[in-house]
């Protein structure tokens, strides 16, 4: 059977000139990525962004356009996952909490970053079009 290719929406969460980024752990590998995640059957991309933004952080936000696409393999079982992302802005300022239910991925912290910040070699990506995206988006 060939690896599986899975949807995925992200939200690129814009706050004073700068966007959240949450930093992950998966397996022994150390990324940083965007807020988001699997959009689950019979789920629309903006229902995912809300509820998975909810539980990974903590926050509340509003959907202000779609910011792109972008795309990574994952290396723990070859699943090619396309992201849809969107800029959003919070509702409530601060960051609740973080947490993730999946035990193969561990969210360990977050940072509000400029644009400069993200695309220096000091943030490792699971896929390097994650940084073209931002470069181009923003």
């Amino acid at each position: 059977m060939p690896p599986l290719v899975i949807a995925a929406a992200k939200a690129i969460i814009r706050r004073n000139g700068t966007f959240l980024v949450i930093k992950q752990i998966v397996g022994e590998q150390i990324f940083w990525d965007l807020p988001g995640g699997r959009v689950e059957y019979g789920e629309s991309p903006y229902d995912t962004l809300a509820r998975e933004v909810k539980e990974e952080v903590g926050l509340d936000i509003t959907i202000m356009g779609c910011a792109g696409v972008w795309w990574f393999v994952r290396s723990y079982d070859t699943t090619q996952v396309i992201c849809t992302t969107f800029f959003c802005v919070p509702n409530n300022p601060e960051i609740l909490c973080l947490q993730t239910d999946d035990e193969e991925e561990m969210i360990d912290e977050f940072r509000w970053v400029t644009k400069k910040e993200f695309l220096s070699d000091a943030f490792s990506v699971s896929n390097q079009s994650l940084k073209d995206l931002i470069r181009q988006a923003w």
